[in-house]
């Protein structure tokens, strides 16, 4: 899954770079032609293409399905509150519809608030134990909501899951960017996603098979649920300390020194990465203020920002509901969310192909619009025949809606990232990024009012007109791109010099 490599990022000042290269102890880099990594921004390459796709095979084995399953977990953790609504929750806990949306809505501005001190904090110990103690810990609020019985209980568990869930996509989004090349991220990015669309493709399963232990052990099926789920959620986090890589330069865990790799392959494994991106070879573990604030004043990241909120408020606004529209539409319970879980399969294959075909054509903005294309034009047919009382058409068309819900996300990931040259500027955007993310999530969890239910009029024209706005937000976006990059062409034209110039990937 490759391309020509593209040049791919503007001209910037790379003052700082990946502290994950500063981990390494020198017994790593005692290999042939390993001094040069420490002399040289770019590696004379002393290894053959089979080398390297051994490696990049191993990298695809090791690290991404870890990452994949913590976001597995994560989203599952996040998301099964949609299926425990549809159980007796609202009940038992003694909240409404509304006080619902506000615990949802503070859930995500939790994350929003710690999101870029949490990529400082992974900059600092590492992401084995950053990312490590973040499943830990957001598995284990997720296993004690079963305890809630009030509405200040369950803001409580909401604000914490927020808190401790904060920084993981942000975090793991940097971690394969610091072990692949960049004209590998798009396909991994996506492949990543693909753990959240798996969780979204099961939950509905999960919640079909544990509902039905409501009253086990003086237990309502919600709360089975969440014990469930929770404690799934710190076994993956186990499996991250024991078996994550630390980094390009140090691949082995935390704790044990397990032969992943040759000595050859660690070499290449390290340098093709620099090859690719020189800026890698620099180090520190430090962000700077400077940093921060050029990052954040860079106008070329905010309608990436723009694009996620728009269209993760349609998103979200619909995915918290799924199980309980699909129920108002004349289906029970359990068969509601069994077939909530269709969407979530029909999603893997949307995000999948939408990624590798990215990757292999190079066509990062033309991807994103004809992604967020697509999800536009599924939400205005669903919302056209939401009144329908054919029960069938209208499953049909939410499980298509459904399926193009996220396929734009990891796409729009790739193509920031892509444009932002420093490592560690690259980790602030991200981390933007993902606030940006779930800020629009906090929107989103507002949409669908009580005094709105069950036919969401209102709210179903709220969600047409975001993604209306994020398809024009992507159109714009990629032809700010195109005339960023004639003027940098002109401007090479008339200096007349022979210095390779970096462009940005349109």
């Amino acid at each position: 899954m490759s391309i020509p490599n593209l040049p791919v990022a503007p001209i910037v000042a790379a003052e700082k770079a990946d502290p994950f290269f500063a981990s390494a102890e020198k017994g790593d880099l005692e290999s042939p032609g390993a001094s040069t990594l420490n002399s040289l921004d770019a590696p004379l390459k002393d290894w053959t293409d089979a080398e390297e796709a051994i490696v990049r095979r191993k990298l695809d084995f090791l690290v991404m399905p870890l990452l994949m399953l913590g976001f597995f977990v994560f989203q599952l953790e996040r998301g099964n509150i949609s299926n425990a609504i549809t159980s007796t929750f609202f009940v038992d806990v003694g909240i409404d519809q509304n006080q619902f949306n506000t615990g949802q809505g503070v859930l995500y501005l939790g994350i929003v608030l710690l999101e870029i001190p949490s990529n400082i904090l992974l900059l600092r110990v590492g992401a084995p134990i950053w990312i490590s103690f973040q499943v830990l810990a957001f598995g284990l609020v997720s296993t004690l909501q079963y305890l809630q019985n009030s509405y200040g209980s369950f803001l409580a568990c909401r604000i914490m899951l927020g808190v401790t869930e904060s920084g993981y996509i942000p975090g793991a989004l940097y971690v394969i960017s610091t072990f692949y090349k960049r004209s590998e991220l798009a396909g991994r990015n996506a492949a990543f996603f693909l753990g959240s669309g798996l969780a979204s493709a099961v939950t509905g399963l999960f919640a079909y098979g544990i509902l039905q232990l409501e009253g086990r052990s003086g237990l309502a099926g919600w709360q089975w649920l969440f014990l469930i789920e929770g404690l799934l959620a710190i076994f993956v986090a186990f499996l991250f300390i024991l078996f994550l890589p630390s980094s390009p330069l140090s691949p082995r865990p935390l704790f044990f020194n397990l032969p992943y790799f040759t000595e050859r392959q660690r070499h290449i494994l390290a340098a093709r990465v620099i090859n690719d991106d020189a800026n890698k070879s620099k180090s520190s573990k430090k962000v700077t203020v400077s940093e921060v604030l050029s990052t954040l004043a860079n106008p070329r990241i905010w309608p990436h920002v723009l694009l996620a909120v728009s269209l993760i408020a349609a998103t979200a606004s619909l995915s918290a509901y799924v199980p309980t529209l699909i129920k108002g539409f004349g289906f029970t319970t359990l068969k509601a969310n069994a077939l909530s879980s269709v969407a979530g399969w029909c999603g893997l294959i949307v995000t999948l192909s939408f990624g590798v075909f990215s990757d292999r054509t190079g066509l990062r903005g033309p991807s994103v619009i004809a992604a967020v294309g697509l999800f536009w034009l599924f939400w205005v047919a669903f919302q056209q025949v939401s009144t329908s009382t054919d029960k069938w058409l209208k499953y049909a068309l939410l499980v298509v809606t459904t399926s193009f819900n996220a396929a734009y996300h990891p796409l729009n990931a790739s193509w920031l990232s892509l444009n932002v040259a420093s490592p560690t500027q690259r980790s602030i955007a991200m981390a933007m990024f993902v606030m940006a993310a779930n800020t629009g999530a906090a929107v989103g969890s507002q949409i669908m009012r009580k005094g709105d239910s069950p036919l969401y009029r209102t709210g179903f024209r709220a969600c047409v007109g975001l993604t209306s706005f994020g398809l024009l937000v992507a159109i714009l976006q990629h032809f700010q791109y195109r005339w960023s990059n004639k003027k940098i062409d002109e401007t090479a034209e008339e200096r007349d010099s022979e210095k390779v110039v970096r462009r940005y990937v349109i």
